[in-house]
């Protein structure tokens, strides 16, 4: 399929903690700087009808978490969500955005720990949109080993002929059929590495989305209970994971529950322009 090919933009690296290194994309723009932070199993590049509309008005930097996207692995396989939090405030501190200066965009994983980093370091994000992040009451949690989507991603196909075969292959299904064209072309461009013998790989693979999943645990409403960072929590009401969204809105005094019709998980996918003005909106100054 034309187009459907590794994009030529080399991300930096930043050291964070124990020797780990996580790859860092400048998306474009040219105002001042915000955060974005990707999905399980995405990475800083896939985003791009949603992080091209934030360009338009930021200076947009994505990190890929841990063992995501250009990021390798950790060699301890330390995957709890509290750990990337801390990976986040290393980024912050690479970039030299001032404390309190800091606003942030974040899907699914990518806003609950952008939540859980705001609550190590207090006042380190000034504005944040974040839609669904996952975040567990605390007598809801799952314990370790015992999330259910720890044996879906552990199946999931790694390796397919080329990028075409891919794309047609997710268009054919959900989550990924219900995502919009120009959307689902960023993922699958963006979300293979090649390999030699002309096949493409996940960049994501199958057991460190399990793992990332089984570090879920200490996403947890105790952790970020109070916190008065203006949030705007996306919520969308077709649901694929219960309530999604709801706990961290109502541990955090300062939210507000944004809620969408006709969006599942999947909604900065599925309506990017949607969720781009409500993202800007909530991370403007006048917003």
């Amino acid at each position: 399929m034309k187009g459907l090919s590794d994009g030529p933009d080399v991300p930096q690296f930043v050291r964070v903690a124990d020797g780990v290194e996580v790859a860092l994309h400048c998306l474009g723009g040219d105002g001042p700087p915000l955060l974005f932070v990707h999905a399980t199993g995405f990475n800083g590049r896939t985003y791009g009808p949603l992080t091209s509309r934030l360009a338009e008005h930021f200076t947009v930097w994505a990190p890929d978490l841990r063992a995501h996207g250009w990021s390798p692995p950790p060699a301890a396989r330390d995957f709890r969500w509290v750990t990337l939090a801390a990976d986040l405030l290393a980024v912050v501190d690479h970039l030299g955005i001032p404390h309190g200066e800091l606003d942030c965009v974040g899907h699914s994983i990518g806003a609950a720990t952008l939540l859980l980093a705001d609550a190590q370091r207090p006042g380190t994000i000034r504005r944040m949109y974040g839609y669904e992040p996952v975040i567990w009451r605390s007598s809801e949690v799952f314990g370790p080993g015992e999330n259910p989507l720890i044996a879906v991603a552990s199946k999931r196909r790694e390796v397919f002929a080329s990028r075409a075969q891919a794309m047609e292959r997710f268009a054919s299904r959900p989550p990924f059929g219900l995502v919009r064209a120009d959307a689902l072309h960023s993922y699958v461009t963006n979300g293979f590495r090649d390999l030699g013998d002309g096949t493409v790989q996940l960049r994501c693979l199958a057991t460190d989305e399990a793992d990332t999943y089984d570090g879920e645990y200490t996403s947890t409403t105790d952790r970020i209970d109070g916190n008065s960072t203006p949030v705007v929590i996306g919520k969308g009401l077709e649901m694929t994971f219960s309530d999604i969204g709801v706990p961290a809105h109502e541990v955090l005094p300062n939210s507000r529950l944004a809620t969408y019709h006709g969006l599942g998980h999947f909604g900065p996918m599925e309506a990017p322009d949607v969720i781009a003005d409500d993202a800007l909106a909530a991370v403007s100054a006048s917003g």
